[in-house]
């Protein structure tokens, strides 16, 4: 009785603590705005402040290093460096859906080196999501920037390698974590070469610190705990909050607008994604149950 007691509230609480983890993520776009620094310095002094967090919430600041965790580190500290990059020289809007574009990515990568044939699922998504990212770029001809759009695929294809390192063998993704934000250290030579670094008072420290604890480092521990108790379709779906909330906090906070195009494409991009990831995660469950 305790022991279904005890499944039943876990079950319950999953959810919620993926949903906390996804709105803590959601502020990083108003967070970047409101911050007059490089792109690579407010990555660097969030992922530093985030490692601190994360050593301490795991009670341990060591890691086993192999080659897998190594590689998934490196291309989560690129990802958060891109991202942070692109939120400098696009919109948040468009930063963070292109971002999504991973798992297109993820299907290439299974090809290229993996030697996996894409199924009719996967080509259906690799052109929806093409089709959306198109929009972006189109939508540019009207004003934005197809540079900081571009960055903003980087950090989706970054973001792709990440998932595609935790499959390798040895891979340990609490310790790639860790150690990807410990590797924000090297980024310290551009944050002393920042001009703006101390030229606007307090405020954007106290923003810095608010990213590091809570919208990175309370991020990845929310999520990650609450992923343990509930089904990958549930995760994916409730992780859309993300780049649902992140233009909504800046539009609120700094009156920043996505151009209609990019709203279409955006919203062509995160339906594909949704449907291709509940489409995948029971058809994974079928192969399970037979």
């Amino acid at each position: 009785m305790f022991l279904e007691v005890t499944m039943k509230k876990q079950q319950t609480t999953g959810p919620l603590w993926i949903v906390l983890g996804a709105v803590f993520w959601s502020f990083g776009g108003v967070c970047a705005k409101l911050i007059p620094w490089s792109g690579l310095t407010i990555s660097a002094l969030r992922g530093i402040i985030a490692a601190i967090v994360i050593g301490l919430y795991r009670r341990s600041f060591r890691f086993k290093l192999t080659k897998s965790t190594l590689a998934a580190a490196v291309a989560l500290n690129l990802t958060t460096i891109l991202f942070m990059m692109a939120n400098k020289m696009t919109t948040a809007a468009n930063a963070i859906v292109l971002q999504y574009t991973s798992p297109v990515f993820i299907i290439l990568l299974s090809a290229i080196f993996l030697k996996e044939k894409p199924k009719k699922r996967d080509i259906m998504a690799v052109v929806g999501t093409l089709f959306g990212v198109s929009l972006f770029f189109l939508d540019q001809l009207k004003g934005g920037n197809a540079l900081g759009n571009f960055v903003a695929i980087l950090s989706g294809l970054a973001f792709a390698c990440v998932f595609f390192s935790y499959k390798l063998p040895g891979a340990n993704p609490m310790d790639a974590t860790f150690l990807g934000n410990v590797m924000s250290l090297l980024l310290l030579p551009f944050v002393f070469l920042d001009s703006q670094l101390f030229a606007h008072g307090v405020t954007p420290w106290l923003v810095i610190l608010f990213m590091g604890v809570f919208q990175l480092g309370f991020g990845y521990i929310l999520f990650s705990k609450g992923i343990q108790h509930t089904s990958a379709t549930t995760g994916s779906i409730l992780a859309t909050i993300e780049p649902i909330l992140n233009p909504i906090w800046v539009f609120l906070v700094v009156g920043e607008q996505p151009k209609p195009l990019s709203l279409v494409g955006g919203a062509i991009v995160l339906t594909t994604i949704v449907i291709y990831n509940v489409i995948l995660t029971r058809q994974n469950y079928r192969l399970k149950t037979t």
